[in-house]
């Protein structure tokens, strides 16, 4: 994907989710700063390495998904209940943290190029 669009389609996404936590009228305006920056960031590495995060189904994959589903969905509710800001960014931190796992590796191979 060309570069400029993978950026272009981060924003949208970025902006989508602070959209949503601000309709909802909760949260600091801290909170609400960092929301497009993390879902931007997070957005840009999962569409940069799209074809990496495909090809990694089934076996240990699946059981760390699961796990991790689990921890989200608990730091999630827990941050939901003290505001709708805090859950949302805490949401797209814990999607953040997948996507560097996977760019990592990925990245590391690959020359400058990317």
């Amino acid at each position: 994907m060309r570069r400029s669009i993978r950026y272009v389609l981060s924003a949208v996404v970025g902006l989508g989710a602070l959209a949503l936590a601000v309709v909802a009228r909760d949260g600091s305006v801290g909170v609400l700063v960092a929301i497009p920056f993390v879902y931007g960031v997070t957005a840009a590495l999962v569409l940069d390495n799209l074809a990496t995060m495909r090809a990694m189904r089934g076996g240990d994959a699946r059981t760390l998904g699961m796990l991790g589903g689990g921890v989200s969905a608990g730091g999630t509710i827990g941050l939901l209940q003290e505001s709708i800001a805090a859950g949302v960014l805490g949401y797209g931190l814990f999607v953040f943290g997948m996507a560097v796992v996977i760019a990592d590796p990925v990245m590391a191979a690959l020359p400058d190029d990317q």
